[in-house]
């Protein structure tokens, strides 16, 4: 079964990438599990390069899934650092028009249709894998990252998150666009609002979602 890992950076993708036996492929964002199907491609952080590199991977090859993961910020207090979760809906939150200060969402402008393929009442749905046991959230996709209390009300008041990533809906809408399962899974390193990076539990957090991925690999 041949299956993809999509995974933002390298520092995130890099303790799975040594302890599970991926090697660099000629591609240099690409990297092979020796004797299987599985395959890892760092997609970069943000939609745009996510966007991107996914479309320009898929043009040559062929998946029958899509593991996407990463680090994300929580909006949910009881939903801690080093926490990982399975993210079932997604839409990105930054598009739209700006009234004099005043934020519109693209869809709500009619500019994009918000019930043509990939969105339902634009959203991106998938469906939850049941197997992996882990905890179902909705997230939102940002281009400007949340770390100030007005962003943050606003977001959680319009769209009602439980995450935030940079990439999550990017993945969703590549997959979803060229008909290929994808899921995702991320892992909870900081709380959204605080843009303090030494209260942040990157390292803890990519070590548990390191744990949740090497699992995948043994099914």
């Amino acid at each position: 079964m041949s299956q993809l890992i999509v995974i933002p950076s390298l520092p995130e993708a890099l303790p799975l990438i040594t302890s599970a036996g991926f090697t660099q492929t000629e591609d240099p964002i690409v990297y092979q599990k020796e004797d299987s199907g599985w395959k890892l491609l760092i997609a970069g952080i943000g939609t745009v390069p996510v966007i991107y590199n996914l479309t320009k991977h898929f043009a040559t090859n062929r998946y029958e899934k899509v593991i996407h993961c990463g680090i994300a910020g929580s909006y949910f207090l009881p939903l801690q650092p080093g926490e990982v979760v399975q993210v079932i809906r997604d839409t990105f939150v930054d598009v739209g028009i700006d009234h004099g200060g005043i934020f519109r969402w693209i869809f709500h402008e009619n500019l994009w249709n918000p019930d043509e393929k990939p969105f339902r009442n634009g959203w991106m749905e998938v469906q939850e894998d049941r197997s992996l046991k882990l905890e179902t959230v909705n997230g939102i996709t940002v281009d400007l990252v949340t770390a100030g209390p007005e962003r943050k009300a606003r977001l959680a008041d319009k769209f009602n998150p439980q995450i935030e990533s940079m990439e999550g809906a990017a993945v969703f809408y590549v997959c979803k666009m060229e008909d290929i399962p994808v899921i995702q899974i991320r892992a909870i390193s900081n709380y959204v609002g605080v843009r303090d990076r030494h209260s942040w539990k990157t390292e803890e957090a990519i070590a548990e979602l390191t744990k949740v991925i090497s699992e995948l690999l043994c099914k």
